[in-house]
């Protein structure tokens, strides 16, 4: 059923505006009525006295593209009140696909997102070549929230050139090639697409749209353009000579072509206290010139645990630390014990300005788990302490270390950013950006990314008073709705769609993940516990009640070309 009356609660509509004792009438699927007093016709009935009603939030960086087929109820999503979410991110995308080329796809994705291979081989169906098929097998047996999905470019160029996608610039027909199918996605409903300036993969290649040329580039938002919508999420890489290059090289291209973009890489840093506000005053200046671009920003510190399996942290260290990570075993061993490599590495170590991997404070990588005994007392403490205590070369140390624990120690990135809260109070209730860069789905071993909507409405709201709540609700649904095309989205108001989230402020909570063992090959993630929501509503189903999934998958892929009410 998708009649829904929810009664008694304060309703935050999503504009802006101040919350007002409202109920909300959800027939069909859609918002049919608001006010007091609402009678009820015959539908299922939600009691929300003493809470908030708010439209249902919208997450528009995530990398749920491959668990949303093992994990339709896309736990733990609905349990933090999320509705809507934006997959096929930083270039990468699970279509179009062919099966020569699976492999290759599988495995960029894995080491990018920190996924394990075997769950994308036995829990994803492949079944689809092109973005049209791909989006049919989305919504076969329905999804708890509604997917709006881009196409990765990197996927893209797989798609059309094959191996050559990694080592050279497509030619002409081949650009004709991807516009084609970029248009075809646009026509049936697709958002837009995704590159990247930024990643590598395992073998520290950068990925394929980062051979992308200008005309490439512009052949695909001229696709978006004559869709007359889209949206482009890149990710510029702002560690090279000129961090502002791949911003002002999307505008170039962008902007003539009214096309909407937003990049991901905006946060808070001890060591430059200022980049936030050079970034956000870089973009707000694109925008002035009539390019509308957005940086988005997550509040939530980025602590890394790091996965023996395989990681991308060490990925700005290709030479040294990066090589260790495509090693196994025995291999593993003798590369970390070799003195050459161990110059490598320390050389590396030492020159490299910029890392994922916190190698210029080493008082932020502690040690989680041991594995013998006489290492216990070192849990809790940092690799600068280890460092003092036996001296030497940082980078030999580790080496030192994860040896002494049989390769597998516990160890964690702890604040790699975003781990003053003060200045990250100041990025996000500052209008030039946009709160919503959670990567949920992703780095499942190294940290949960889901619950970004709950750490913002209990530390930044309650907590703190960095931001109104009725201005946080705007900024999680009707902004991000307004800015990405999201047209039917981020409001309650009669037309738009039954996204609802309902909670108590004060009962609210951002707990730490933890991990459980459900992925399909039995491989551990970190999970995220629930957050304390009343309720979730999807088109008017209810998804999740006071932190159980319902088991109802009432979502589906959204059609990009849905107009406003």
């Amino acid at each position: 059923m998708s009649d829904l009356i929810i009664r008694g609660g304060n309703l935050i509509d999503g504009t802006g505006s101040p919350a007002r004792p409202a109920d909300v009438r959800i027939t069909g699927g859609i918002v049919a009525e608001v006010g007091p007093g609402l009678a009820r016709d015959g539908e299922a009935e939600l009691d929300a006295g003493g809470c908030y009603v708010t439209p249902g939030f919208i997450d528009s960086h995530t990398h749920l593209d491959p668990s949303m087929f093992w994990d339709r109820g896309c736990d733990p999503m609905p349990q933090h009140g999320v509705t809507t979410a934006l997959i096929g991110n930083c270039s990468l995308s699970l279509a179009p696909a062919k099966p020569e080329s699976l492999d290759e796809l599988i495995d960029v994705f894995c080491y990018i997102e920190d996924m394990p291979v075997a769950d994308f081989e036995s829990g994803i169906p492949w079944s689809w070549g092109s973005w049209r098929q791909y989006r049919d097998a989305m919504n076969e047996g329905g999804i708890a929230l509604n997917m709006a999905s881009l196409i990765g470019h990197s996927m893209l160029r797989i798609y059309v050139m094959g191996d050559d996608a990694w080592t050279r610039e497509a030619t002409a027909e081949e650009i004709s090639a991807m516009a084609a199918e970029m248009a075809d996605a646009m026509a049936a409903g697709c958002y837009g697409f995704s590159t990247s300036f930024f990643d590598l993969d395992r073998r520290s290649r950068p990925v394929p749209s980062r051979l992308a040329c200008d005309a490439e580039l512009a052949a695909l938002a001229d696709a978006l353009a004559a869709a007359g919508h889209g949206l482009v999420e890149f990710i510029p890489n702002l560690t090279g000579d000129d961090p502002h290059g791949d911003i002002r090289r999307m505008a170039e291209i962008f902007g003539p072509r009214g096309v909407t973009s937003i990049w991901n890489g905006l946060l808070h840093t001890d060591l430059n206290p200022t980049r936030s506000e050079e970034f956000m005053a870089l973009t707000q200046g694109i925008r002035d010139e009539g390019c509308d671009m957005w940086p988005i920003a997550s509040p939530r510190t980025v602590d890394f645990n790091v996965s023996w399996e395989q990681t991308m942290v060490f990925m700005m260290l290709p030479k040294g630390w990066n090589q260790i990570m495509g090693a196994t075993g025995e291999a593993r061993r003798e590369m970390l014990a070799d003195p050459g490599w161990r110059d490598i590495a320390r050389a590396e170590w030492d020159e490299t300005e910029k890392s994922l991997f916190p190698i210029h404070r080493p008082d932020y990588v502690r040690f989680t788990s041991v594995t013998r005994p006489d290492n216990e007392h070192w849990l809790g403490r940092s690799l600068a302490d280890l460092t003092a205590a036996r001296g030497g070369h940082p980078s030999d140390v580790f080496a030192d270390w994860i040896l002494e624990n049989d390769l597998a120690p516990g160890v964690v990135a702890m604040g790699v950013s975003n781990s003053d809260t003060d200045g990250v109070a100041e990025m996000i209730s500052d209008d030039r950006c946009l709160i919503s860069a959670s990567d949920a789905g992703a780095h499942v071993q190294m940290m949960c990314a889901a619950g970004d909507t709950t750490l913002l409405l209990t530390r930044h709201v309650r907590d703190r008073g960095d931001l109104e709540l009725e201005h946080a609700v705007y900024e999680i649904t009707g902004r991000q709705a307004e800015i990405m095309g999201f047209n039917d989205r981020g409001r309650l108001l009669p037309g738009y769609a039954g996204d609802v989230a309902v909670f108590d402020l004060d009962e609210l909570s951002w707990d730490a993940d933890g991990f459980v063992s459900d992925l399909p090959s039995g491989a551990p993630r970190l999970r995220r516990p629930a957050g304390g929501y009343r309720a979730t509503a999807v088109n008017g189903v209810l998804t999740q009640v006071d932190g159980s999934l319902t088991g109802a998958n009432p979502g589906s892929v959204l059609d990009a070309n849905t107009p406003a009410p």
